[in-house]
C-alpha cells in the first residue's frame, strides 16, 4: 500500500489530480514519459520501467494497476503500458516543474548537476502551475534543462481544468474521456462500451435524472446517472 502524500489546501480550492496522487505514482508517470522521450516505443515494457526506476518488478505491477485504475495509463498484457492523454498531461506538467527547478539550481545557485537533479526531483512534487510560470519568467523562459532536455510548455488552460463530468456537458458536444472515477461494475461496464481515457464521445441526450445517452464510434451507449458520474471528460468544441 502506497502512503498517500498529504497536501494541505485552502477550503474551496479544488484538489488537483496531482494532489490526490502519491509521489511514487507521479515518479512512475514521469519515468515512463522520459523513456518515451528518449525514443522507447509504447507500450513501455514493465521490466524497462522497473529498471529505470530501480525498484522491484513486483511493486511495478501494483503501481501500474493503481495508475490504470486512475485512468492515467492503459496496461496491455505481456506488452507494457501506454500513457493516456490524462497521464501524459500530468507527466508533462511535472517534468516541466523538475526541469525549471534544475535550471534554477544550476544556473542561479551554482549547484552541481547531480545534487541539483536530486533536489529538483523533490521540489517538483510541491510545485504549482503558478509557481512554475513565475519561475520560468524569472529564468527568462528557458527552453532546455541543465541536461539539455526540452522543458515542456505550460499546459493549455482547458487541460489544466482537468475536465468536467459527462452529464455537465451539453447535448451535441463532442468530448474526450479524460478519466474514469468509479470502480468495479461501473468501470467494467464503461470499458465494455469502449468508454476509456482517450475515447471521443458525443452526448445525444441528457435525462433529467442525470443519465446520459452517448454516441461512441457510431454506437449508442446509455449511462445511468451513477455511472455517468464516474466519467470525466474534456470538451472538444
Amino acid at each position: 500500500m502506497v502512503e498517500k502524500s498529504h497536501h494541505h489546501h485552502h477550503d474551496g480550492e479544488p484538489l488537483t489530480l496531482e494532489a490526490e496522487m502519491s509521489e511514487s505514482e507521479q515518479m512512475y508517470l514521469i519515468t515512463t514519459a522520459m523513456l518515451i522521450e528518449d525514443g522507447m516505443e509504447q507500450p513501455v515494457p514493465l521490466p524497462a520501467l522497473a529498471q529505470a526506476s530501480s525498484i522491484m518488478p513486483a511493486s511495478v505491477n501494483q503501481m501500474v494497476r493503481n495508475l490504470a485504475d486512475e485512468g492515467l495509463v492503459t496496461y496491455i498484457p505481456y506488452k507494457g503500458i501506454v500513457l493516456t492523454p490524462a497521464g501524459t498531461t500530468i507527466a508533462t506538467r511535472i517534468l516541466r516543474y523538475r526541469r525549471l527547478w534544475e535550471v534554477f539550481l544550476v544556473k542561479k545557485l551554482k549547484l552541481a548537476l547531480a545534487p541539483a537533479d536530486q533536489l529538483a526531483c523533490r521540489l517538483e512534487h510541491l510545485t504549482t502551475d503558478e509557481v512554475a510560470d513565475r519561475l520560468s519568467e524569472y529564468l527568462g523562459d528557458p527552453q532546455l534543462s541543465a541536461q539539455g532536455k526540452p522543458i515542456p510548455r505550460a499546459p493549455r488552460e482547458e487541460e489544466a481544468g482537468a475536465g468536467v463530468y459527462i452529464n455537465q456537458t451539453r447535448v451535441g458536444q463532442r468530448s474526450r474521456v479524460l478519466q474514469l472515477k468509479g470502480e468495479g461494475v461501473a468501470r467494467a461496464f464503461l470499458q465494455g462500451e469502449g468508454i476509456v481515457p482517450g475515447a471521443v464521445v458525443t452526448v445525444l441526450a441528457l435525462g433529467g435524472d442525470g443519465s446520459v445517452l452517448l454516441e461512441i464510434e457510431g454506437r449508442h451507449a446509455h449511462l445511468a446517472s451513477a455511472i455517468a458520474d464516474a466519467v470525466l471528460v474534456l470538451v472538444q468544441d
